[in-house]
């Protein structure tokens, strides 16, 4: 990902997906990290039609990393990436999901190259709304897709499967390019289909007054159906003490408006997803000595263009980051959740977070 915006990010220490990581081995040309994260939610749901209001303890994405780089030669270095999901809370067995696995090639004058499993040029421009330590991320088109199982993978808009991309920064100018090969099979409804390849292109600048300004597209072919487009602009400011991000998106053929269109073929014959869709991500957060304490507050919303599908709500929430500890509140407030009919299930929801970098 562009150094600059993880810097940004790191910076104002609100970005969910970063992680520490401790160097076990290095010597002057190679090096080994691991790293990771244990994080648990406590979480309250407010009732709704008629039902009882539920608590419940649960994962927080958890996971585990582990990194190596070598100098092949001069000015060359190739490393690889391995990272895998797992639930902290589980009783029995554990069962660990892959989340990226990649190899890369860096040289400061050439760019960088990677080949596998990892995360998106798309996610370079929505990274910067999907910032909240417990909630977020669900209007953007990052974590959607065609497929029933981690369909964002498949679609290459958050951890993109068999993936080869390309990043290069130019003087505040960040490039940003990817293709994917063809997959495997995945049901969607009734039938299966897979996808043929698929294309992705970011483009950004960083102004060194603190704007950063973006966009990026995706199109995604599959098999006799009809294809998967997105396409994002965002805005980032940043700080000492604020951090402020906007982003809005069109999606075709790629969202599910949160479960909500399950078993719904949409005009394009396509099941599950929306045709047309539009979502709204925003933040605001007030940083304090370097953001160890932060006030936070934002805006997700996603709407079928054409049914009564909606998935919205507001969110403010705080957080305090000692060290590699991160403790966090969130209130989801004035949330709507409706089918295609427009029959809305949303309820409210307040979590709390304890995670552990390592």
């Amino acid at each position: 990902m562009n150094k600059k915006i993880i810097a940004l990010a790191v910076a104002a220490a609100v970005v969910s997906t970063s992680a520490s990581a401790a160097t076990v081995y290095q010597d002057g040309a190679s090096k080994v990290t691991i790293g990771g994260r244990l994080a648990v939610r406590a979480e309250y749901t407010e009732s709704v039609n008629d039902q009882d209001s539920t608590t419940k303890l649960e994962n927080n994405s958890s996971r585990i990393n582990f990194g190596f780089e070598h100098e092949m030669v001069p000015g060359w270095i190739a490393g690889a990436k391995a990272e895998w999901g797992y639930d902290a809370l589980a009783s029995g067995s554990q069962d660990f999901s892959n989340r990226l696995g990649n190899v890369y090639f860096l040289n400061e004058q050439v760019g960088t190259i990677t080949l596998g499993k990892q995360w998106s040029t798309y996610y370079d421009i929505t990274a910067w709304t999907d910032v909240f330590w417990i909630y977020g991320g669900e209007a953007s088109g990052t974590y959607d897709g065609r497929a029933n199982k981690d369909g964002h993978g498949d679609s290459g808009t958050g951890r993109a499967n068999e993936a080869l991309s390309y990043r290069k920064s130019i003087n505040g100018l960040n490039i940003g390019v990817q293709y994917q090969f063809e997959g495997d099979d995945i049901d969607v409804g009734t039938t299966t289909t897979h996808r043929e390849y698929g294309l992705q292109s970011a483009l950004s600048y960083d102004f060194d007054f603190g704007i950063s300004l973006g966009g990026a597209y995706s199109l995604t072919k599959y098999e006799g159906q009809a294809d998967d487009k997105t396409w994002t602009l965002g805005a980032l400011y940043q700080s000492d003490m604020l951090y402020v991000a906007g982003q809005y998106g069109q999606y075709e053929n790629h969202t599910s408006v949160n479960g909500n269109l399950s078993g719904v073929t949409n005009k394009a014959g396509v099941s599950g997803v929306a045709e047309n869709a539009t979502g709204y991500e925003f933040i605001a957060a007030y940083l304090v000595n370097g953001g160890e304490y932060q006030v936070y507050g934002g805006y997700n919303g996603l709407e079928d263009d054409d049914s009564k599908a909606e998935y919205s709500y507001g969110l403010i929430g705080a957080a305090w980051t000692p060290g590699s500890m991160i403790f966090s509140a969130e209130y989801k407030l004035g949330v709507t959740d409706k089918d295609n009919l427009g029959n809305d299930s949303g309820a409210d929801q307040f979590a709390v977070l304890a995670r552990y970098n390592f």
